[in-house]
């Protein structure tokens, strides 16, 4: 006897009772046997499974004659696109045919197919045009070829795709979460660490340029304020890829140089290759890749503007570099001056160059009677007149009281300046004393140099200037001040001081320009950025507040949310999922990392704030009232987990366990765990080990064995790990997730399928489901009874503009919940994911 469907009964039983031919027939034997392949939800209707079924291939929907029997294109009919579809009650009994309706005409005079004629494998969407545009064509037309033959109106087979199926139409999407986890209103700080690193002036338009982040390193995000009124107003610029994405965490900017419609901006990528940064405007960048003239090991350590484009100078290959640009995207390199190990400062004057840089040089002098030679490090000046490409030493005259390094080099009105330190004794032999100041050295050709003028002050911090190629001229040089603080001078033609304000003691100075009257200064003071006469925290979209959900937990009745908010450890609590509030504790720097429910009630675990980290641990019997718990001391604890001996908790080389949440017994682990789970009553935590993956398992969580898992299992350590009954599923640092069916005994790798990389994971019912990121930076859930052969949720709101992911995964009963962040070049705002367990 074969089983059918509701669906398939209906079908049946009308093709039996209408007449044959009938299109009313036939569609719904087409849509009762659709549903069923497409294994989509049964309390859609036959219509609505059918057009998500075909959706998910990629196939147009539309009406008309199977392709077969056409000889010509036909327009769909306005508003029955496949996003107009509209939604199509579940049908009634059958009734006596109805009259078959006129047909109907456009202006053209012709005639529209009839509504009720289903075109059930249509030609697929048009391709975009490109390079990719056949490759999309081929794709698709060989999912349509494999999922459906048509026989006499029927389907017949069906087949997978390399890629894993799509499926769960009619999933609900993520929701903003901004409200639901509310920063502390309370707090005192957003929590975050910025910093200014560069600042440059053209015209009436200033640009600063550094980064914000959380702390962590490679998490930082570029972020550019400029002022196009010379200062009298900021706002915060906009910044994307290439492609319009948003750029990769970890970039940050450190040289910035432009001019009226070309800006530039070079620094570094997390993992310190050089990158660059281009505007037009000054209020919108886009990070743009470098060509092969720069390399992973070079360091950029100055930017110019010349009168054809750009010059960088660094170290390549152990030596001194220089980097020429006309257009901002194409760069010659070429060598430095010869015996120059590193260029550390730039600047220009047309084609004219003038670096500074260091080199090792042989001293020798008499030690007792003989000869001793040694190696020192020493600094010089060098001049180019041809762009870069040919260098002459230059040297700046010890003159006027001056000794020791020249300190910073600028472009001035019709000049390059340079500064350095000044002493010389004043007054009566008894009486004498040692007066301290500045010297400024000028150059108009950058090979002849001479003393132009002393300036008060000593303690030379910071000197800079604006007026080599297009600026608007002056000095400005920081200078040690009374308590700490740092007095600021300024000079419009190098011969005449006047004071330019002053800056306090805790800030840290980055760069010094001038912009007609006003004379900017940025830097960081603490871990808030800081630029001379700005609050930043009017500036909208300046300041953010620290927001980070790392952990999510359910038990009967209630979820939690753990992580940080404004620099201080954040718990949320929901009865249902959905309505989030912010929990009560104690107010505890630093920051959670996870948290579970078990025999004891809640414990949630991470790492106090400060430059030593220590554990902390809090615990709650209801999710909503926490108290701090005891923890012994040593590396933090980073994830925790219940079982039948207890609670476990796991961190660098070390775990922990407690049957009470008062009394923790350690143990040590040879290699650092980040997750723990258990698996059939054992407990099973991974990590890394010698820059591989690592696993070990323990019956009581005390006595741990390490798994012996085969070399080049997975690239770099686990992260994360779920199991369902025996079978564990772990994600590594590195891409493929690891599978074990044997309680983690032995493990293999299986993939999700292309172009996606996991986020995290979680156990349900009836399997696993996996969040991940593609390569666009859209978010992505895929789902696996076996942690063998993965399917992938159609959940809308994870693609668009800006990146979204989602990060965290729990499963609350017949619920799965997520929370990710939606975020672009200036803003991050958490999402909310709570969608039905898939089966």
């Amino acid at each position: 006897m074969t089983a059918r469907t509701p669906e398939q009964h209906e079908a049946r039983r009308t093709a039996e009772e209408e007449p044959a031919g009938s299109r009313e027939v036939r569609r719904r034997l087409t849509f009762g046997v659709a549903g069923d392949l497409a294994d989509l939800p049964a309390t859609l209707s036959p219509w609505q499974r059918a057009y998500e079924a075909w959706r998910a291939t990629g196939l147009r929907w539309g009406h008309g004659a199977p392709p077969r029997n056409r000889t010509e294109p036909v327009a769909e009919p306005p508003g029955e696109s496949p996003a107009d579809v509209p939604d199509v009650p579940e049908p009634a009994p059958p009734k006596p045919a109805v009259p078959k309706p006129a047909s109907r005409k456009p202006a053209g005079g012709r005639t529209l197919p009839d509504p009720h004629d289903v075109l059930v494998a249509g030609p697929p969407k048009p391709a975009a045009s490109g390079a990719g545009a056949g490759a999309g064509l081929r794709s698709r037309v060989a999912v349509a070829v494999g999922l459906v033959a048509v026989a006499g109106g029927v389907i017949v087979g069906a087949a997978r795709s390399e890629e894993p199926a799509r499926v769960g139409a009619g999933v609900p999407g993520p929701v903003a979460a901004d409200a639901l986890f509310a920063p502390d209103p309370a707090a005192a700080t957003d929590g975050l660490v910025q910093e200014l690193t560069a600042v440059s002036a053209a015209g009436g338009t200033i640009v600063a340029a550094g980064t914000e982040g959380d702390g962590v390193p490679g998490q930082e995000r570029a972020r550019f304020i400029v002022s196009a009124d010379g200062g009298r107003t900021w706002s915060v610029a906009g910044v994307a890829a290439a492609d319009g994405s948003a750029p990769p965490r970890g970039d940050g900017p450190r040289h910035l140089a432009g001019s009226a419609g070309n800006w530039l901006a070079l620094g570094a990528s997390s993992g310190g290759a050089p990158v660059a940064w281009t505007s037009a405007t000054a209020t919108t960048w886009t990070r743009v890749p470098l060509g092969a003239p720069f390399t992973p090991s070079d360091t950029v350590n100055a930017l110019a503007g010349t009168g054809t484009g750009f010059v960088a100078a660094g170290t390549a290959a152990g030596r001194a570099a220089v980097w020429t640009s006309a257009d901002r995207r194409t760069w010659r390199r070429t060598a430095g001056p010869a015996g120059v190990a590193s260029l550390d400062r730039v600047a220009a004057r047309g084609n004219v160059l003038v670096a500074h840089g260091t080199y090792v040089k042989k001293v020798t002098a008499r030690k007792a009677g003989k000869k001793v030679t040694r190696k020192v490090r020493a600094d010089g000046l060098w001049r180019s007149a041809d762009g870069g490409r040919t260098w002459t030493a230059a040297a700046v005259p010890q003159a006027q009281g001056s000794y020791g390094p020249t300190k910073g080099l600028a472009a001035g009105p019709g000049w390059f300046a340079t500064v350095r330190e000044g002493r010389q004794p004043i007054g009566k032999r008894k009486s004498r004393r040692i007066q301290r100041f500045g010297v400024l050295f000028t150059s108009v050709d950058g090979l002849r140099w001479q003393a132009a003028s002393r300036f008060g002050g000593y303690g030379i911090e910071r000197f800079g200037g604006n007026g080599g190629n297009g600026g608007n001229g002056g000095l400005a040089v920081l200078v040690r001040g009374a308590k700490g603080a740092r007095n600021v001078l300024r000079s419009d033609d190098g011969r005449t001081w006047r004071p330019g304000g002053t800056v306090p003691a805790p800030v840290q100075s980055s760069a010094v320009t001038v912009a007609g009257p006003r004379l900017v200064v940025a830097g960081r003071q603490g871990n808030d950025a800081y630029l001379s006469g700005v609050d930043l925290r009017s500036v909208p979209g300046a300041v953010h507040p620290e927001r980070t959900i790392r952990s999510l937990a359910a038990a009967p009745g209630r979820s939690v949310a753990a992580g940080s908010t404004n620099g201080s450890a954040a718990i949320w609590s929901a009865p249902d999922g959905r309505a989030w509030t912010r929990a009560r504790f104690p107010g505890t720097g630093g920051w959670l990392s996870d948290v579970v429910h078990g025999a004891r009630g809640w414990l949630a675990v991470g790492r106090t704030s400060g430059a030593r980290p220590g554990p902390l641990a809090l615990t709650s019997q209801d999710g909503l009232a926490w108290r701090t718990s005891p923890f012994p001391g040593g590396p933090p604890p980073v994830a925790v987990t219940s079982g039948p001996a207890g609670y476990v908790a796991v961190g660098a080389g070390a775990a922990w366990r407690s049957s009470d949440l008062r009394v923790w017994r350690r143990t040590a682990l040879n290699g650092p765990a980040a997750d723990v789970t258990v698996a059939a009553g054992t407990y099973v935590a991974v990590g890394g080990r010698d820059r591989g993956p690592a696993v070990w398992k323990s019956p009581d969580g005390l006595r741990w064995t390490a798994v012996k898992l085969p070399s080049g299992l997975a690239k770099g350590p686990l992260t994360e790990v779920a199991a369902h009954g025996r079978t564990l599923v772990a994600l590594a640092a590195g891409g493929v997730p690891l599978v074990s069916a044997d309680g983690g005994t032995t493990w293999a790798p299986h993939g999700l399928g292309t172009d996606v990389t996991a986020t995290a994971v979680t156990a349900t019912p009836n399997g696993f489901v996996v969040a991940a990121r593609t390569a666009k930076g859209d978010g992505a859930v895929l789902i696996s009874a076996d942690g063998v052969s993965w399917s992938r949720l159609q959940v809308p709101g994870l693609s668009g503009p800006g990146e979204q992911r989602l990060t965290a995964l729990a499963t609350m009963g017949s619920a799965v919940l997520a929370v990710g962040t939606t975020s672009g070049a200036l803003t991050e705002s958490p999402l909310l994911w709570h969608a039905p367990v898939p089966k």
